[in-house]
């Protein structure tokens, strides 16, 4: 089987950082696996997944997704393989979840062009999936920490990526959320994501 990532001997160091805050990593992501990256706070987790994602550049080793160096993607090419699901969003709009979550077929959506019925039914059916409809005309801008995080995801698996990249996806949510999220991620995998 092929991976999906391979990862040969990343470095990494902050613009006037001290140190490097990556030093040699290698990885390789398999379809259906779920890879779980531990560590202290500060010791890199978050910069690893924001070069995974392609936001962070590393000064040495490489990068490939599906056999090809993660550089010569472009956004839209790579947001149809790759969502990231980040620590934390400051919302700017007061869209409600539902229009939230439905920005995340935008890899999909032509230029200049709106999301159709297709898109508008993966919304719904996530939402249920994920004991979420009761939020979907609710403001994102005034719902809680933990809902935000749940539309997040929401909006990672309506993109239909082959990866997704979770920076700390339990956090701010109640133990039943936790334990929901965790087995959503757990029946991903099953059905061939990849996940971090």
């Amino acid at each position: 089987m092929d991976s999906i990532y391979r990862i040969e001997g990343i470095s990494f160091r902050y613009p006037r950082g001290d140190r490097k805050v990556l030093d040699g990593v290698s990885l390789a992501l398999f379809p259906g696996q779920v890879l779980c990256i531990l560590g202290p706070n500060g010791a890199g987790k978050s910069t690893l997944l924001n070069c995974m994602a392609g936001l962070l550049s590393p000064q040495a080793g490489e990068i490939a997704l599906l056999g090809r160096g993660i550089e010569s993607y472009k956004r839209g090419d790579m947001a149809r393989i790759v969502a990231y699901v980040q620590q934390a969003h400051v919302p700017a709009f007061a869209y409600s979840v539902f229009e939230f979550v439905l920005t995340g077929r935008a890899p999909y959506v032509p230029l200049f062009g709106r999301p159709g019925e297709e898109d508008r039914r993966k919304v719904w059916q996530v939402l249920e999936e994920l004991n979420m409809l009761a939020l979907a005309d609710k403001a994102y801008t005034e719902i809680s920490g933990g809902e935000r995080q749940q539309c997040l995801i929401a909006r990672a698996i309506v993109q239909e990526p082959q990866v997704i990249l979770f920076d700390e996806p339990t956090a701010n949510l109640d133990a039943g959320n936790q334990v929901r999220v965790l087995r959503f991620i757990r029946k991903m995998a099953v059905e061939g994501y990849a996940v971090v």
